[in-house]
């Protein structure tokens, strides 16, 4: 369904570091607010213009809704399907409504315009959706089951150990939530299972921000830092001071740190001035938009978190407008169609600016204002089909008379079913893009147009309209489905009959122990992109809602070794997995000092991958660095680590005010590895600019990797000056590269090694120079078929034995250009490349290993024996089709079931 595609495809974008949730703020325009004062305003109701429950789908900025003649109608039941009077039924129209159910269940809604809406309900006893439903003249009414709801207790803290006074906390996702903390703590009841962003702050101390996914009752603890105030002023391209635009701000180095521009901005005052009351240390980029002209970005700003800091400015150049009609294939205007401008992008950028949308009047005439002044796209999306995406360059001002004919009329049709045949109603189904035979993505298409959803009718068939000729994959879902869904289904446009078999939905049951049969006190399983929380101490845990298919469940915890087993979920049934018995492994245990004293309070991390943000060694990208463990140094200076696996591990300390440890690489031969001593050093700052063709590029993801230690890396995104910010770096030697480009048709890194001092900021101006040449390689077995591999096409002479060998060996690569793809069918394509001598290396993973997520969990987990092969290979001026072999052996399977048979990481 889109919300999986849409992950997929952010991941793909930033090669699994920091994409898969960045497109998951769906902020929209509301009123400015009316003061100018603070950064830290008392809690509020609900934001009534602020759509929710849209956070899977790309982030779009939205006028208000016209009226409209259309009605949703619904019914909210329970789980024996008996009509749920009261319930309290939401709905994400602009602004959004709410409604209250009969007697009979049932609810409704009017003068509503077509297209998709997001509906949510709440009663006494369970929650139920989102439910996504592509609201036209025939749609079906909108079925909400209940079912258990979460609750969510934040603890909030001050990073000084003061006592926190007025605080709040917000709930942002599926569902708008807020509450006061309560001596230290913040109780949300009620909570939809769903992806969310918590927000808190409180009197004279800074927002902090943390991502979290709620599958059931959660406990969270979010540390508050002092902050200081930031003051400055909105002007006009002419220097005129400009009133009532909304400011917020994103945080280049922290990119957790990004403020809502719905729910943490303020606003300019008549005098153009604006004032944020509490920001924390680490650069920002202070961010403003106005009704009437084109957004505008300060330039990079260093906060310390104490000083006073005056005359940002932030300029908004003169805005586009942009005019035109929607017609159909006929020249007759067509109503109520959306209209969704924005800019495209491209391959590898994360494009920061949101598409604008708006409607079609009853004469087919839209205006949108305010918009940037360069090269953009257009489409009008409508139930009879869509437009092509049509070019609109504002560069040079407005543009007026765009015709947006809804021509784009392909269509994919077909029903959905049980596994007795029989139909099924309100299933949602969704259409992405095909990755079949690693076809190549246009992700800033769909990121204009959103991905098709349908809800299926009595009958249980769809109709998925306005889709461009060619393959997509067809997936449904239960409408609340959290990402553990069935398997997709691939269709071609014009196709009427596909066929979707829902299986019923089961779960697993099992028991977590140590080999004396003690359980850990506390654990998380699950799949590598939903797993969930227990911690009733006797080790037992069950997992509902699962698709029936085969997964690989990885269980950690803080006491012991992580693990993945795989099992195979029936339809409809508990699989009982019986014990999964768990060791307490290795042990990685020390003392952090700083200037030959031990340090309390910093944390330490250790892991097989340390993924960290330009500020700290904690970046919240999911199950990349899911693996990694930390702890925090008592009076001592002492840290303790236990549950660590065998193999390369990497380990960092840092303290908020006292520096960073240089990243150190343990081997599972080093010695004296409770014995370890980490110095914190002051750290430095890495900054510079990225350039393609001469020209600053923004939305391009920067990663920063220490030579010593491959298994940490550090990684930013360029603003729209195309610079880039490392707040906090160890000292020593880094590998910085700019990232282009996808797994699938290859990830380009343009590389530069730099030094970075402690204390200093050292600056290294990146270029993004591609080639013209095209390389093929094949893989040739000795024995058997290539399944999935790694290819690496790097820069110079290159020789590895092993996945984790080689990975030492990449981060010692000097400047250049290299590239990695993900080969199937035993043949990987690297495009853009420059002549010169290079080396091609393999990693060829077994036939039973299939797909990214897993194949990625694989490398993990068996890095240390995964055979790499590596063979040099020069490029030659001309021709620009050029090819390559490299010979290799196919690994076996290491099995990782849960009967023990597999090798716990």
């Amino acid at each position: 369904m889109n919300r999986k595609l849409w992950a997929a495809l952010a991941v793909v974008i930033v090669a699994g570091f920091v994409g898969w949730w960045w497109h998951q703020r769906s902020d929209a325009p509301a009123a400015p607010h009316d003061s100018a004062g603070s950064a830290a305003p008392p809690p509020r109701a609900p934001d009534p213009s602020r759509p929710r429950g849209e956070v899977d789908q790309p982030r779009v900025v939205v006028d208000d809704d016209p009226t409209g003649a259309l009605r949703l109608e619904g019914q909210v039941i329970d789980t024996d399907d008996q009509p749920v009077s009261g319930a309290k039924v939401t709905i994400s129209s602009r602004p959004v409504r709410t409604a209250v159910s009969e007697a009979d269940g049932s609810f409704s809604f009017d003068a509503l315009v077509g297209r998709t809406y997001t509906i949510i309900a709440r009663a006494p006893h369970g929650v139920a959706g989102p439910v996504t439903a592509r609201l036209t003249e025939k749609s079906p009414p909108v079925i909400m089951k209940l079912r258990p709801a979460a609750t969510v207790t934040v603890t909030v803290a001050s990073s000084d150990g003061k006592a926190v006074h007025g605080g709040h906390v917000e709930l942002r996702g599926v569902d708008e939530r807020q509450a006061a903390v309560e001596g230290k703590t913040a109780v949300f009841a009620g909570v939809i299972p769903g992806m969310y962003q918590l927000a808190a702050w409180a009197d004279g101390m800074a927002r902090t921000f943390q991502w979290i996914r709620i599958t059931s009752d959660a406990e969270v603890k979010l540390i508050l830092s002092a902050g200081g105030p930031v003051a400055g002023r909105v002007v006009d391209d002419r220097g005129a001071l400009v009133a009532r635009a909304r400011v917020s701000y994103t945080g280049p180095s922290e990119w957790i740190q990004q403020a809502s521009t719905r729910l943490d901005s303020v606003t300019s005052a008549a005098d153009g001035t604006f004032r944020f009351a509490a920001m924390p240390a680490g650069s920002f980029r202070f961010v403003a938009d106005h009704p009437d002209r084109a957004p505008g970005t300060s330039t990079l700003i260093a906060l310390d978190g104490k000083t006073a800091t005056e005359g940002v400015v932030i300029t908004l150049a003169a805005g586009a407008v942009v005019s035109g009609r929607v017609v159909d294939a006929d020249q007759q205007p067509v109503s109520s169609a959306r209209i969704r401008i924005g800019g495209a992008g491209h391959p590898g950028q994360i494009v920061f600016d949101a598409p604008r949308e708006a409607y079609s009047n009853d004469r087919g005439e839209f205006t949108i204002r305010g918009l940037p002044r360069r090269p953009l796209a257009a489409v009008a999306l409508h139930e009879l089909g869509a437009s092509a995406t049509t070019p609109v360059d504002t560069s040079k001002g407005d543009a007026a008379g765009v015709v947006l004919k809804i021509e784009v009329t392909d269509s994919i049709a077909g029903i959905v079913v049980d596994p007795q045949g029989q139909p099924l109603e309100g299933i949602q189904v969704s259409a992405g893009p095909s990755l079949a035979g690693g076809a190549s993505i246009d992700v800033g298409q769909w990121r204009l147009r959103g991905f098709p959803e349908e809800l299926t009718d009595s009958a249980g068939k769809f109709t998925l309209t306005g889709l461009a000729h060619g393959r997509y994959e067809i997936s449904a879902a239960l409408a609340h489905s959290t990402g553990r869904g069935q398997p997709s289904v691939e269709a071609t446009t014009g196709d009427t009959n596909v066929k979707i078999v829902l299986q019923p939905e089961g779960g697993v049951k099992g028991t977590v122990a140590f080999t004396d049969g003690t359980n850990p006190p506390m654990f998380t399983i699950g799949p590598p992109t939903s797993t969930q929380a227990f911690n009733a101490g006797n080790g037992t845990f069950q997992l509902d809602g699962m698709a029936p298919q085969t997964y690989e469940l990885t269980v950690r915890g803080p006491t012991f070794q992580s693990r993945t087993v795989g099992v195979t979920v029936a339809s409809g049934k508990i699989t009982d997995v019986g014990t999964i018995t768990v060791t307490k492994g290795r042990m990685i245990a020390g003392t952090v000092v700083a200037s030959g004293r031990p340090v309390p309070g910093a944390i330490v991390y250790v892991g097989r991958r340390i993924v960290g943000t330009g500020t700290t060694s904690a970046a919240q990208v999911g199950p990349m660095s899911a693996g990694t463990k930390q702890d925090t140094t008592d009076a001592n200076g002492a840290f303790s680590l236990t549950g660590l696996g065998e193999g390369d591990l990497s380990i960092v300390a840092e303290h908020e005010t006292l520096g960073r440890s240089r990243p150190l690489r343990l081997p599972t031969v080093m010695p004296d590895q409770t014995e370890l001593v980490l110095t914190l050093e002051a750290t430095g700052s890495l900054a510079g600019v990225l350039r393609q063709g001469g020209k600053p590029t923004e939305g391009m993801m920067v990663a920063c990797q220490p030579t010593s230690s491959p298994g940490s890396t550090y990684t930013v995104v360029t603003g729209p000056d195309g610079s880039y910010r490392f707040d906090r770096l160890a000292p020593g030697t880094y590998n910085v590269s700019a990232t282009v480009g996808t797994p699938m048709t290859g990830l380009h890194f343009y590389s530069k090694q730099v030094e970075v001092p402690a204390g200093q900021q050292v600056t290294l101006d990146l270029d993004i120079d591609p080639g013209s040449l095209t390389l093929s390689v094949t893989l040739t077995p000795r024995t058997g078929t290539v399944g999935m591999a790694i290819v690496w096409l790097l820069s110079g002479s290159i020789s590895a034995t092993t996945s984790n060998d080689l990975a030492l060996k990449v981060a010692t690569v000097g400047p250049g250009a290299s590239q990695w793809v993900l080969a199937s069918m035993a043949t990987a394509k690297f495009s853009t490349v420059r002549p010169g001598a290079y080396s091609m290396c393999a990693i060829p993973f077994p036939v039973e290993v299939k797909g990214m997520m897993v194949m990625m969990g694989y490398r993990e987990r068996h890095g240390d024996s995964l055979p790499a092969f590596c063979k040099p290979v020069t490029l030659q001026p001309a021709p620009e089709q050029q090819a390559a072999t490299i010979q290799i052996d196919l690994p076996p399977f290491v099995s990782d079931g849960p009967e023990g048979s597999g090798s716990a990481h």
